[in-house]
């Protein structure tokens, strides 16, 4: 039976594909959700940075000493951006006017700061805007922050946490590509909950057995976020969880995990017992613009059987991984091609969609959208508040 979207969507809930006003004040408010923003592993020795971006705003995380520390990436003084590669190590020093910045994001080294300012650095009070750092295994994580807002990452994740802290950690460097989506960030997400499309769209992957049997699927819900898991077995959700972290889970079948606002994690088969993982990301860039992001390793379960069958993946893994490499990238095309079709017409969409039994988590995807952004409202208005008292 297909379903109308009604109680999930709102009537106008295509306007952010389109209407720059509507898209910014959508970004604004979902920059105090949780959000990933990259590695640990780019940030492992003292000073390592990386940049990354926020609710569409440019930021930076920045390792000091066992800490890590994020801000905004515009330099208090005349708004120039502090990082402007992707990835580096060093002080915290503005290329424009050499304005220095400490771990907290204090301004301590302003040049000639007597005769330009008639005071001394420290008392001059410039400060970076910080953002809020947490991790996850090896995933970095940020937001705004907000008044009386204290909910860890932890809670935020719920069941999802040990479950993206388990298969977030690989024994080798993910194989990484990108590549601009020509699209708004949400059409991307949600072909990802589209568990109908896969015979239309994947005929030769994906799609090639027939469309998929929901009774033989479950669909776990977990706070903002949910999960596709290819088995009907009760409790497979909740088991996985609890599996991954006393750190004895061993994958069986595939499985997606979509972590609001634009993250997702599937762990899948590439051949015999053997699975990969695929990281992804839909950084909203504009309300027709997305930077795709995704990164493919081998899952990090250790090797079984008998010593010839772990050294047999070990040296087979790295060509595996390019065959995942091609196969992904076909997958992401053909995702790709549709999204951005539905972009040419999204001025035209006036209602909610149909959604069929397999596309449900589209819709409670919709409704946990709603519900930060007006969560973010909130915070938005009273940080108005109080800077007007």
């Amino acid at each position: 039976m297909s379903l109308r979207g009604d109680v999930a969507f709102n009537v106008d809930w295509a306007r952010t594909l389109t209407d720059p006003q509507a898209f910014a004040h959508e970004q604004r408010c979902l920059g105090y959700a949780w959000t990933f923003l990259g590695f640990t592993g780019d940030v492992a020795k003292d000073g390592d940075w990386f940049r990354a971006s926020l609710a569409t705003r440019s930021v930076f995380v920045q390792r000091f000493g066992s800490e890590l520390k994020g801000f905004e990436n515009v330099c208090a003084h005349r708004f120039y951006p502090l990082r402007t590669g992707d990835r580096g190590n060093g002080p915290i020093v503005c290329n424009f006017h050499h304005w220095r910045y400490d771990k907290d994001g204090s301004a301590i080294g302003i040049p000639k700061c007597q005769e330009n300012f008639g005071t001394v650095s420290r008392a001059l009070g410039a400060h970076l805007t910080p953002i809020e750092i947490a991790t996850c295994g090896t995933l970095v994580f940020g937001r705004f922050t907000a008044p009386g807002r204290r909910e860890p990452l932890e809670d935020f994740l719920g069941p999802g946490f040990p479950i993206l802290e388990f298969l977030s950690r690989p024994d080798r460097k993910p194989l990484a590509l990108s590549h601009a989506l020509e699209a708004n960030w949400k059409l991307g997400l949600q072909i990802s909950f589209d568990d109908y499309h896969t015979v239309a769209v994947h005929p030769t992957t994906f799609g090639k057995s027939g469309y998929l049997d929901r009774e033989k699927l479950t669909y776990a819900r977990f706070g903002a976020h949910s999960a596709l898991i290819n088995s009907n077995r009760p409790q497979v959700f909740e088991e996985m969880s609890v599996a991954c972290a006393d750190g004895s889970f061993r994958p069986t079948c595939y499985c997606i995990l979509q972590i609001l606002p634009h993250f997702v994690l599937a762990l899948f088969r590439t051949d015999g017992d053997n699975f990969s993982c695929c990281i992804q990301q839909f950084a909203p860039v504009a309300p027709d613009r997305t930077l795709f992001r995704a990164w493919l390793y081998p899952a990090p379960v250790p090797a079984e059987g008998p010593w010839s069958a772990r050294l047999w993946r070990r040296l087979s893994d790295p060509v595996r991984g390019r065959f995942v490499l091609h196969y992904s990238r076909r997958v992401m095309r053909e995702d790709n091609r549709i999204c951005e079709g539905v972009q040419t017409v999204a001025h035209q969409i006036e209602r909610p969609p149909y959604l069929a039994v397999l596309e449900e988590r589209i819709g409670w995807f919709e409704q946990s959208y709603r519900q930060l952004v007006a969560e973010g409202e909130v915070f938005l208005r009273d940080k108005r508040q109080n800077a007007s008292s």
